[in-house]
């Protein structure tokens, strides 16, 4: 209760406070009698210290401390009964006081110590008490009212009757959700929703959590009018909602002249923030529960483990994926994971993490809506995977102009310029059927960690077919460079510029598809001469030039030329 509150009851009714008025509204927990030289060490916030001054009367001075240092600890007040031990409270000891705003009561000799603790120790149990039975009451009239089917909004509604005072929801980004009808002026809403961003941004939190309530002065009665606030509302007491994550605050617009909400206000508050918060629970499991049936369903559609024809159309119907021209696949991923240093089932069980994790699923899926094309959205390991039904006409080039590629790039800046999320993004070839889905998909993974292979950040990489020269340096180089001998035995051996024409007669026969006549034009030589090349290059080869195993394996040759001799 508050000490003003406190010292009205008839037990104090001949106390009369000498200094320190304006912190006549600190709350009082509890009362405690000492009267020890080193009484501060024994003393905790919000407690009403009641004593005779005895350790003080050859000590003035030691007064001076133990009030500096009650204020300090943030005690409620100091209640001293003088004329005893201490005729009066010294006048310095007053002026501190007052500066500090911190209460100084004289007590009256009629009353006892212990009889004034005893009675104010029974009015506070008995007013937390009354508080208990009114929060257990509230709590179940807002859970009432959810298991009955209400919405958030009458929860907001019936909160704001109950304690008489305009209402609000807001997300953790301080956008209104929800409002009571008692809150209709335009201005004043809008207002406070400016002024409360601020506040907030000005006092981040570790974890993107909340802090227990708080109350935010909105304005002075000197420019009530002026800002659009009523003089009666001069303060907004906010109260966190946290599930696994903190997902906004309720706000409660009070006449909060003393800095100091009503306590049964406060109680309200967090009853229906806690229902609030439970019922955002339920509806988060819901479409956990829906989320992991579709990265189930997906995940084995990709991974080619539906089989069933009849099957995949009978799902891919609840997502409206069916009958579309065409579909192509995407493929996003954070350049940097949250934490490369924990193991992966410590990562699924971090609320920290999830909680991140599905701030980048919110963000992805509000920045591709932007596309204005059907997709769906699922998880996969560390990738969100988007499937997109595409439009007939939708450009789905990967060139440089290519509209579509233009406008995944702009997703890629604005995550990370607006909400600081370096995303990545690979994109496979489009396909016509729903059932080539998992080829896309599978190019689009390959696209992207081949963007990650190049050391790239940030980027969006379109998937580009492999060539016979991609897959031939997979293979070590000394095992090419064995096969390329091999295959060219004794030719290798001839220097100068007789081993160059065999071997250039020979590469553009297989060019020109085994074609003499065509062979000696591009080399600007006789017929004959081409012939007698050819001739040769059997027979130091030892090979069939025009057999098709043989053929096959001299044009791999060839391929192997650049990579052999580290022309790469």
């Amino acid at each position: 209760m508050l000490l003003k509150e406190l010292i009205s009851l008839s037990v104090y009714s001949n106390a009369k406070v000498v200094a320190g008025l304006a912190g006549m509204t600190n709350s009082v927990q509890s009362v405690n009698i000492m009267d020890a030289p080193d009484i501060i060490h024994y003393l905790k916030p919000q407690e009403l210290l009641l004593t005779t001054g005895y350790a003080m009367k050859d000590h003035p001075e030691a007064l001076l401390s133990l009030v500096t240092n009650m204020a300090a600890v943030g005690c409620a007040g100091l209640a001293i009964k003088t004329k005893r031990f201490l005729q009066e409270v010294p006048e310095d000891v007053l002026n501190r006081a007052e500066e500090l705003q911190f209460p100084i009561i004289e007590l009256s000799l009629e009353q006892s110590l212990g009889d004034i603790a005893n009675f104010s120790l029974s009015h506070i149990l008995e007013k937390r008490t009354d508080e208990l039975h009114y929060a257990l009451s509230t709590h179940k009239q807002f859970s009432q009212m959810i298991m009955q089917g209400k919405s958030t909004q009458d929860v907001i509604e019936a909160l704001a009757q109950l304690i008489d005072s305009p209402v609000m929801l807001i997300n953790q980004h301080s956008e209104l959700l929800f409002r009571s009808d008692a809150m209709t002026d335009e201005v004043l809403y809008a207002s406070l929703l400016h002024r409360l961003q601020e506040e907030l941004r000005s006092e981040p939190t570790a974890d993107g959590f909340s802090p227990s309530s708080v109350t935010i002065p909105l304005s002075s009665n000197a420019d009530a009018d002026e800002q659009g606030f009523a003089r009666k509302q001069t303060a907004a007491e906010l109260h966190p909602i946290v599930t696994f994550q903190l997902e906004g605050f309720l706000v409660a617009l009070t006449n909060d002249t003393d800095k100091q909400l009503n306590n049964l206000t406060k109680h309200a508050l967090e009853q229906a923030a806690n229902v609030i918060g439970l019922e955002l629970m339920k509806k988060q499991a819901v479409k956990e529960r829906s989320r992991r049936y579709k990265n189930e369903f997906f995940s084995d559609f990709v991974d080619g483990l539906i089989t069933s024809e009849q099957e995949l159309l009978h799902r891919s119907k609840n997502y409206n994926l069916l009958h579309h021209p065409a579909y192509i696949s995407v493929v996003a991923k954070r350049d940097t994971s949250f934490d490369q240093h924990r193991s992966p089932s410590a990562l699924e069980t971090d609320g920290r993490f999830i909680s991140e994790r599905d701030r980048h699923y919110a963000l992805l899926k509000s920045e591709f809506a932007k596309l204005d094309l059907r997709f769906v959205l699922f998880t996969k390991n560390d990738y969100f995977c988007f499937l997109i039904a595409m439009r007939s006409n939708q450009d789905v080039t990967k060139d440089k102009g290519s509209r579509f590629l233009e406008q995944l790039k702009q997703i890629v800046g604005s995550l990370s310029e607006k909400h600081g999320i370096p995303v990545s993004v690979g994109l496979g070839n489009p396909v016509s059927e729903l059932s080539d889905i998992p080829v896309s998909y599978r190019e689009a993974v390959e696209a992207l960690q081949s963007g990650y292979d190049a050391r790239k950040k940030q980027f969006v990489q379109p998937y580009h077919a492999k060539n016979l020269t991609h897959l031939l340096r997979l293979i070590p180089k000394e095992e090419l460079k064995e096969y390329y001998e091999e295959t060219f035995k004794d030719l290798l051996r001839i220097e100068g510029k007789e081993r160059t024409d065999l071997l250039k007669t020979l590469n553009t026969f297989y060019e020109t598809h085994c074609q003499l006549a065509e062979t000696a034009k591009q080399l600007f030589v006789h017929r004959n001469t081409v012939t007698y090349r050819l001739e040769k290059c059997e027979r130091l080869t030892g090979r069939d030039l025009r057999d098709p195993v043989e053929s096959l394996r001299f044009r791999t040759a060839f391929s192997l030329e650049p990579l052999v001799h580290g022309d790469s």
